[in-house]
């Protein structure tokens, strides 16, 4: 089977053992390539003072690799922003475009940007890498005349994108069973010992209830979901690889994509 290309974004180191491990789990099984880009540097996610900063940044490096490895992810790439500190501005929706360019991704994985999600306040850097993403899948990541500096650097735009899966917070449309990897998805979770310290086994337990309750709506014992978008601007019937996988959608016709 020909291999298929999946990139997620996220924020933060642990953002995507939250949201979405279980399934990137069950595709690098699959045999997918999967590229995850933390777009943050993780120096803030502490209350040790003694620990905030460079330190924690190499502590939560190395934390994020073997979190990585657990799951399958094929390569992990940093932007360095400052964590807490990301807005969205024209050269964090280039940074993202040029990751989204060089690896091209069949699936891309990205975060909910609205401000709230249910009873849940979103964080500020996920809402503004989480806009940038989506923007980067419309416009900047497909279009040669948005950021032409990357044409100089070799990334053409990539226009074969299938499928976009928005995760976050709250049960979503596209639900995922993880249950053969509900496992590996904590087990990753909790490589960031910086961040779970001592309430290893509460958190566990947190994230075994959570996906039960997702799965139980789909008769899974675990599950996370997502809302998927397939069609529509931004998604190039034509141009999309024909890579051999049952479940990965095909763009429709739309004349709004010949113009982004």
């Amino acid at each position: 089977m020909s291999a298929w290309r999946a990139l997620v974004v996220t924020a933060h180191p642990d953002d995507m053992e939250f949201g979405c491990a279980g399934t990137l789990a069950r595709w690098a099984d699959a045999g997918a390539e999967i590229t995850l880009c933390i777009a943050t540097d993780g120096s803030t996610g502490t209350q040790d003072r003694e620990l905030m900063g460079t330190r924690l940044h190499e502590v939560r490096v190395a934390e994020s690799q073997r979190a990585a490895d657990v799951i399958g992810i094929s390569e992990l790439v940093w932007l360095d922003y400052q964590d807490g500190y990301v807005e969205y501005t024209l050269e964090l929706r280039k940074d993202i475009a040029r990751i989204f360019r060089k690896y091209r991704p069949h699936r891309f994985v990205v975060l909910d940007p609205a401000s709230t999600i249910e009873d849940f306040i979103n964080h500020p850097d996920h809402r503004a890498i989480g806009q940038a993403s989506l923007d980067v899948s419309m416009t900047a990541g497909t279009t040669p005349g948005h950021f032409p500096e990357l044409l100089e650097e070799g990334l053409d735009p990539w226009r074969g994108l299938r499928e976009l899966w928005i995760a976050g917070p709250g049960l979503r449309p596209r639900v995922v069973d993880i249950s053969e990897t509900i496992d590996r998805k904590i087990e990753a979770l909790l490589c960031h010992r910086s961040q779970v310290g001592e309430h290893a086994d509460e958190i566990a337990d947190f994230v075994r209830v959570y996906t039960a309750e997702a799965g139980d709506t789909a008769g899974f014992a675990y599950a996370e979901s997502f809302t998927v978008i397939a069609q529509g601007p931004g998604f190039h019937a034509g141009e999309q690889d024909d890579v051999e996988l049952s479940d990965l959608a095909s763009a429709p016709s739309d004349p709004r994509s010949t113009r982004s």
